[in-house]
């Protein structure tokens, strides 16, 4: 969805507003993981769940990203939980090498 919106939106901004600079065409997406999808029961699972949908922002462009803490189905999250969140997005930043290139599912 974010590669479609991509296109289409700087089609829109050249073709109505006349846009000429790359720059100024470009689509800006910041993703915040489902937290609708964590669940209650087995938190440690929600791990995974957060993982895989980095991946995928990740996999789809997006510039900015927030992952949901594995306890958050439950009430405020832990700091604990914030630090796997935050390490889940550096290990996939740093290290899996996802966002090493511009479009990776576009051959990039």
């Amino acid at each position: 969805k974010f590669r479609a919106s991509r296109r289409l939106w700087a089609r829109i901004l050249k073709d109505r507003f006349g846009a000429k600079k790359d720059k100024s065409m470009k689509l800006r997406v910041h993703t915040q993981t489902a937290g609708s999808m964590l669940t209650a029961q087995q938190v440690d699972n929600n791990i995974v769940r957060v993982a895989l949908q980095t991946a995928a922002a990740v996999l789809g462009g997006t510039q900015s990203l927030h992952t949901n803490s594995r306890d958050e189905a439950l009430a405020l999250p832990t700091t604990e939980s914030v630090q796997i969140a935050l390490r889940t997005q550096q290990i996939v930043a740093y290290e899996s090498g996802l966002a090493d290139v511009v479009d990776p599912l576009g051959g990039s």
